[in-house]
């Protein structure tokens, strides 16, 4: 019986997350006068997608390190601000979801998001209740090989709540996601809103796919 449901949260519950990170590493590559290519700068921003910023502007600087610290002011002005939350939006009945689960289930999100961004800006923006027992972000880990898709953030979740694998749920829209749950030997639902579509989720060996995270209850009813 399923007891620990675990969210990733962009692109689940928020939508747009994507198009808001993108924004605020275009904004921090301008702003110390780096000139990429749209297809260039994307595949960077994506040979490193859920780590931190730290890394992901490191990868994009590659040639000039020296630009680093100041493109991670720029990328966090944006972040903190208004640039990232202004792309966001709430997926319909997103809230009501959380509400009736946690009724019946502890609730914890492992996530790439920044705490700071999630907890002040979105959860406030977006009336986010205070349903989750723990949250796990990519800024919370003392080594970055424990990031997703290792097991570890799951693993630790799951050790804080005294909940077993087989009563563990994890909820992603991402590869990394699906593969994090494999490794901690947890079942998966992949949602489709984020950065895989179906044939993509088969693949990675989802155990549930559906359209939306709002759709979770048709799952937890089998």
């Amino acid at each position: 019986m399923i007891k620990l449901i675990v969210f990733d949260w962009d692109d689940v519950f928020t939508l747009g997350s994507t198009e808001g990170y993108y924004a605020c590493y275009h904004a921090a590559v301008v702003g110390v006068g780096v000139s990429l290519t749209y297809e260039e700068e994307m595949k960077r921003i994506a040979s490193k997608w859920g780590a931190p910023h730290t890394q992901e502007i490191e990868a994009l600087l590659v040639e000039d390190p020296e630009l680093v610290g100041k493109a991670v002011e720029i990328f966090e002005q944006s972040l903190f601000g208004d640039v990232f939350v202004d792309k966001l939006s709430i997926i319909d009945g997103g809230v009501e979801l959380l509400n009736v689960l946690s009724q019946h289930y502890a609730l914890a999100i492992a996530s790439g998001v920044h705490p700071k961004v999630l907890k002040e800006r979105v959860f406030n923006k977006f009336q986010i209740p205070a349903v989750f027992s723990e949250i796990i972000t990519a800024y919370d880990l003392d080594d970055p090989e424990k990031s997703k898709p290792h097991s570890h953030s799951i693993e630790l979740i799951m050790g804080r709540t005294g909940v077993k694998p087989d009563e563990t749920l994890m909820v992603g829209d991402g590869k990394n996601d699906i593969l994090m749950a494999k490794n901690a030997h947890v079942k998966s639902v992949a949602v489709l809103t984020g950065h895989m579509d179906y044939k993509e989720a088969k693949q990675v060996g989802a155990d549930y796919i559906i359209d939306k995270v709002t759709d979770l209850p048709s799952v937890l009813a089998q």
